[in-house]
């Protein structure tokens, strides 16, 4: 068993969640959510750490956010766990989201059935090729840009997934703010941006690549070329 850890509500002089600790909680929930399905009652925080390779001591830290779930001497409850993780992400809900730019990652995107699983749901799609708008993709319809505010209104989207050319990028940000859209995530190889009262994440695969190849250089022992 593992040993007593209860959580503590941060006191209002503490800070908030840090955006570290959130993208920990998402770490969290895949190995929770599988364990909860497999009909595991309770974890540890050290079963934790090791499925996601940080300490135990860093996912007490973490889960002191979300209020007393530990029990001493058990653990923690791994289905109000998952929830409690859920709420404190926002994805205790269904967030509506519309795609830009219908090209190979889009249609890969609109293929991926990961983003409905976690409570995220394509609505709509939209390009600005006359020669793709009133085609359909998996389903959905390809509009126009110029429906961007109609339909953005109509299906009540908050999010907006970006796959444009990279020269469009921005315009395309702004258009989706004025829309109505609160949140995007990009990924187009550009450094947004983000408009006013806008969230931006930005997917830069050749970067995360990069990361890849120097993290291999190391590991083999191998040096990068510096410069005196």
């Amino acid at each position: 068993m593992s040993k007593a850890e209860p959580t503590q509500t941060p006191s209002a002089g503490e800070p908030r969640l840090s955006r570290a600790s959130a993208a920990r909680f998402s770490l969290y929930l895949r190995p929770l959510e599988h364990w909860h399905q497999a009909g595991l009652r309770t974890v540890s925080s050290g079963q934790l750490g090791e499925a996601v390779g940080i300490t135990d001591a860093q996912v007490r830290k973490d889960l002191t956010y979300l209020g007393s779930l530990g029990h001493p001497g058990v653990g923690y409850p791994t289905e109000e766990l998952v929830l409690a993780l859920r709420r404190a992400l926002g994805i205790d809900r269904t967030w509506a989201v519309v795609l830009v730019g219908v090209g190979n990652l889009a249609r890969a995107l609109l293929r991926y059935r990961g983003f409905e699983q976690q409570g995220f749901r394509i609505v709509a799609v939209f390009d600005s090729d006359p020669g793709k708008i009133g085609q359909e993709v998996e389903g959905l319809e390809i509009h126009g840009l110029d429906r961007l505010p109609a339909v953005v209104a109509a299906r009540g989207a908050e999010l907006g997934l970006l796959t444009v050319p990279i020269e469009s990028a921005q315009a395309v940000a702004e258009a989706l703010a004025a829309a109505g859209i609160r949140g995007i995530l990009n990924f187009a190889p550009l450094c947004l941006k983000p408009p006013p009262g806008v969230s931006l994440v930005s997917v830069d695969l050749a970067v995360q690549m990069e990361q890849l190849a120097f993290l291999v250089q190391l590991e083999n022992g191998e040096r990068p070329l510096t410069t005196r």
